[in-house]
């Protein structure tokens, strides 16, 4: 495409390199490979601080070096207020929290200070805090302050420099907020990308009941503005269609994709003759993300056939919340296979990619809840381009689909514990699979170029469509 005809994307993006969130993939991928199309992007991001427990400056590297990006910081009223209450009191610093930016250390650092305060009660006043922050004030989320900043800013880049639509990616949820006012004040196509859905997530069912009918009045309202909504699976368009048959949008289904070229220089190193049978999970483990079947169906088998599980070694690389790992170690100590789980937390991305060329199984483990037939995990598509078996946990929908069409691994229900022992039991008594015979014509939809591909061509529609439309009023 000619130099005059290239276009401008304005990328709104909560998730993006340096943080290593699975979100980011999607985003950062599209902003390459969106250049060969003849659209380029300026990005309107976090600013991180450096000290998040995920942060991993390698991941620069997946930014084009031409691409701009404009980067916000994010407010943290829980751990601000926290603070300062918590200093008059004499407690010192913030305990704890959740926000992206806390700093792994912030829990040691506030034990150093002594207190003059009685413990009970700050410790409630904080947790009180924290209800009424999340349940009253974060709607929809605690990137609300950020968006408003990213309003400001994109308004900004529009006056400057020409730009030709607004692409928004969810989550976070409020970036839905930029979208929408971004179009109210520029008139430019708007774009929602729905990475998870908002209204009906499996991960956001802990909301109360008011406030999941006040985000779907919220979403509905937002939606009428909207161009183009996208999301990750014909499952979930089909649901959103039906909360939302009055949005004027034309909708669309881009899956994500499979990077080869990530694992191009990942040789494995580890022989297949070591003596151990190693399952690697990256990712974190919260909320209706589990496995706690895997663990209790080895168990089972630990206990009738020892010598079965014997060689089996079950790496966690990656955050798991405190509520999840004090089950698994009930589970261990109840089963007596601790010695057979190895938490690693949270480890950069090359040790994860070379983690998951290295193992024997790629551990698959997919949340569960009312809709979660249509989600399509993105690391299932790192552990396609892994190229190593797999043993997935997870609900019938598209992802058992996707697993099972491939030819890439075995599959039980996320919480079925007997076809889960089934599963593996048979998968200990079997050679370790060498390579795995992939069905690469039927993987072929799912190349990330390919699928960028398809996301310009849109953006060229909708640009027409916009352009036809403005004429027409005017």
């Amino acid at each position: 495409m000619p130099s005059d005809a290239v276009r401008t994307l304005l990328v709104i993006a909560g998730e993006f390199p340096p943080l290593k969130t699975i979100g980011r993939i999607r985003t950062v991928k599209f902003v390459d490979h969106l250049r060969a199309q003849g659209w380029q992007s300026v990005v309107v991001t976090l600013q991180p601080s450096g000290q998040e427990p995920n942060y991993d400056q390698s991941l620069l590297r997946e930014i084009p070096a031409d691409t701009p990006v404009v980067r916000l910081p994010l407010l943290d009223f829980e751990a601000k207020v926290a603070r300062g209450v918590k200093r008059l009191l004499g407690r010192g610093n913030l305990d704890s929290s959740t926000h992206p930016a806390a700093t792994p250390h912030s829990a040691s650092k506030a034990g150093n200070h002594k207190s003059t305060a009685k413990p009970g009660i700050v410790d409630r006043g904080h947790a009180l805090l924290r209800y009424l922050l999340r349940n009253y004030i974060d709607i929809p989320d605690n990137y609300w302050p950020w968006a408003r900043q990213a309003v400001r800013a994109g308004q900004r880049l529009v006056q400057e420099q020409r730009i030709d639509a607004i692409y928004t990616t969810l989550p976070p949820f409020s970036s839905a907020l930029v979208g929408y006012r971004l179009k109210r004040r520029t008139g430019l196509p708007w774009i929602v990308d729905y990475r998870d859905l908002w209204y009906g997530d499996v991960l956001r069912e802990w909301l109360p009941r008011w406030r999941q009918r006040l985000e779907f009045w919220l979403e509905r309202r937002l939606l009428k503005r909207a161009d183009l909504i996208i999301t990750v699976s014909e499952p979930k368009t089909t649901y959103m269609q039906r909360l939302h048959p009055d949005t004027p949008a034309r909708w669309a289904t881009l899956t994500n994709g499979i990077d080869v070229e990530t694992y191009q220089n990942l040789e494995r190193t580890r022989p297949f003759d070591t003596g151990t049978v190693e399952f690697v999970y990256t990712g974190r483990l919260f909320k209706n993300r589990r496995g706690y079947a895997f663990a209790e169906a080895l168990g089972r088998i630990a206990r009738m056939e020892p010598a079965l599980v014997a060689p089996v070694r079950v790496r966690i690389l990656g955050g798991v919340s405190p509520e999840i790992r004090e089950r698994y170690d009930q589970i261990l100590m109840q089963y007596e296979i601790a010695r057979h789980f190895s938490f690693e937390g949270d480890v950069n991305q090359r040790l994860a990619l070379e983690a998951q060329v290295n193992c024997d199984y790629l551990l698959l483990i997919v949340d569960t809840g009312e809709t979660s037939d249509g989600v399509i995990p993105g690391k299932l598509f790192e552990y396609v381009a892994a190229r190593r078996p797999m043993f997935a946990l997870c609900d019938p929908g598209v992802t058992q689909e996707i697993i099972e069409r491939s030819r890439l691994g075995r599959v039980v229900a996320a919480e079925d514990v007997d076809r889960c022992e089934a599963a593996l039991r048979e998968a200990l008594a079997s050679p370790v699979p060498q390579r795995v015979d992939a069905d690469e014509a039927y993987l072929a939809q799912f190349d990330r170029k390919a699928i960028a591909s398809r996301l310009a061509r849109l953006l060229d529609e909708v640009l027409v469509t916009s352009s036809s439309s403005a004429k027409a009023a005017s």
